[in-house]
């Protein structure tokens, strides 16, 4: 696999993977393989890489953890925009990584289930595998399709690969996301992001 995340942080992919290995190692998880975090930084690149393709007026990225897509639209496509999370932790390694790049990105703690973010006309609505703080995840993923559909915002979201998932239960949920995206009028890109995880995204523009 040919690597974005060195081509487009060629200078500072490594001391993203070690502000990535840090968060880990702060929240007490079990460890996890330098190929893991690698693979994991490698998706939300080119995820970013390739939202900037479509030059949004900005954007928003909800649950955006560390931010990597909006890291790399703020960085390669010169795009402005927010990253939201409700967890101050790790939006400061977050914050820690965009310093380091020397991009420009707003960053913003708060709760998106109580106080929705507004997205402007021509604004990209972006979720990388949204968590599931409050509600589950098949009710985040239900209400950010029913969010775009209402409001008519272009969406690109990773779905979560939960607990109980197999390839085939994966790739059937993001195939009835994109169906259902379709009958109400969005164009609907289906497509597995790399070989090492079977993470899909779909990206739905009018």
């Amino acid at each position: 696999m040919v690597s974005r995340l060195e081509a487009i942080f060629p200078d500072d992919w490594q001391s993203m993977l070690n502000v990535y290995k840090d968060f880990i190692y702060s929240t007490g998880s079990q460890p996890v393989t330098e190929n893991l975090l690698l693979a994991l930084l490698e998706i939300g690149v080119r995820f970013g890489e390739r939202l900037s393709r479509l030059h949004p007026d900005g954007f928003v990225e909800i649950g955006c953890g560390l931010a990597i897509p909006s890291l790399t639209l703020a960085t390669s496509g010169h795009i402005v925009g927010r990253a939201v999370d409700i967890d101050p932790k790790v939006l400061s390694y977050a914050e820690d990584m965009r310093d380091r790049l020397g991009c420009d990105l707003e960053f913003q703690c708060r709760d998106v289930f109580e106080d929705r973010p507004k997205l402007q006309k021509g604004e990209l609505l972006i979720a990388e595998k949204p968590a599931s703080y409050k509600k589950n995840i098949l009710e985040v993923e239900y209400n950010l399709r029913n969010w775009c559909t209402i409001e008519g915002h272009n969406l690109a979201v990773i779905p979560s690969f939960m607990d109980g998932d197999d390839l085939i239960s994966y790739s059937l949920r993001c195939e009835k996301h994109g169906k259902k995206l379709r009958q109400v009028g969005f164009k609907v890109e289906n497509r597995q992001i790399c070989e090492q995880l079977p993470f899909r995204w779909l990206i739905a523009t009018k």
